[in-house]
């Protein structure tokens, strides 16, 4: 709390030393400065681009996936309805619904606006299915080996299972032909064993593969980044991404909101919101974390 406070004070007695420090030289300062524009409130919007960028590189390294989308990947993201299709309001209070599909050019640059609303979408998918994680599964038998392409296989030996159940005599009559079904199944998921035979967990396994389906298709969803539901369950991850989604967007929120006094100040640093490339590319706009 005392650093805080400390750096809260330093940063209104002497703004231009604090931005010094962020952007790494003196060079337009003194234009900044010229501007009459609040160079502490400035220095907040700039500390969370750091902050935004930060969490963005976090992501790139925990999960391979870069928030941050090109044109291509993004016109690729309109295939999701959530983002393809926007809602303005008219003058008479009416609301009009655009489909980006239709009136944005391929190489149109990606704006903090799509970026929030990738975001928002990412997260609500997200929490969906890690609440169906936490809530139906204290466990999840087969996730070690499970792979999107395994999922219809094992529906399919399920089937195969269930229909040599006798309502009398179970599997008793049928031994020789659930073996190799189950061999098959022990080969694909030699954890499983750990747990017992398939005869014995189908019903469970049933349900999982269900939640499987759900990860298979929310991969697909997100094909684009190259979301990986699977390997990020492995890991225990989907929290952490979850949460660093999250963050991502607030703090793009409170960018925006922030900087609408900061017309000029954001102009001489080359900080466009039409084009998100402007806010974390180093190269452009360099940010040290001050």
């Amino acid at each position: 709390m005392i650093t805080e406070g400390f750096f809260l004070v330093m940063s209104v007695r002497d703004p231009k030393r604090i931005l010094e420090k962020i952007l790494g030289e003196r060079k337009d300062l003194d234009r900044l400065e010229e501007t009459g524009e609040s160079l502490e409130q400035l220095i907040n919007v700039l500390r969370d681009l750091v902050r935004c960028r930060q969490t963005r590189l976090w992501i790139m390294d925990s999960y391979g996936i870069d928030i941050v989308v090109s044109a291509t990947t993004f016109t690729h993201l309109l295939e999701i309805p959530q983002i393809n299709f926007i809602e303005n309001s008219t003058r008479m209070l009416e609301i009009d619904t655009v489909s980006l599909k239709e009136t944005r050019r391929f190489d149109d640059s990606v704006t903090v606006g799509n970026l929030n609303t990738i975001l928002r979408e990412l997260y609500r998918n997200l929490e969906s299915i890690q609440g169906r994680l936490e809530n139906e599964f204290s466990s999840l038998f087969l996730i070690n080996e499970m792979r999107p392409d395994l999922i219809d296989v094992v529906v399919q030996q399920i089937t195969s299972i269930k229909k040599f159940n006798g309502r009398l005599t179970g599997y008793m009559l049928s031994l020789n032909k659930v073996k190799p079904i189950e061999r098959k199944f022990e080969k694909l998921f030699p954890d499983s064993i750990k747990v017992g035979s398939l005869r014995k967990i189908w019903p469970t396994v049933e349900k999982e593969i269900e939640f499987y389906k759900k990860c298979r298709e929310m991969n697909k969803r997100w094909e684009a980044l190259g979301i990986d539901l699977f390997q990020i369950i492995r890991e225990s991850g989907l929290s952490n991404l979850r949460e660093n989604v999250q963050e991502l967007g607030n703090l793009l929120w409170n960018i925006v909101y922030n900087q609408r006094p900061l017309d000029q100040c954001l102009s001489i640093l080359g900080i466009d919101f039409t084009d998100t490339s402007s806010l974390f590319d180093s190269n452009r706009i360099n940010l040290n974390n001050r």
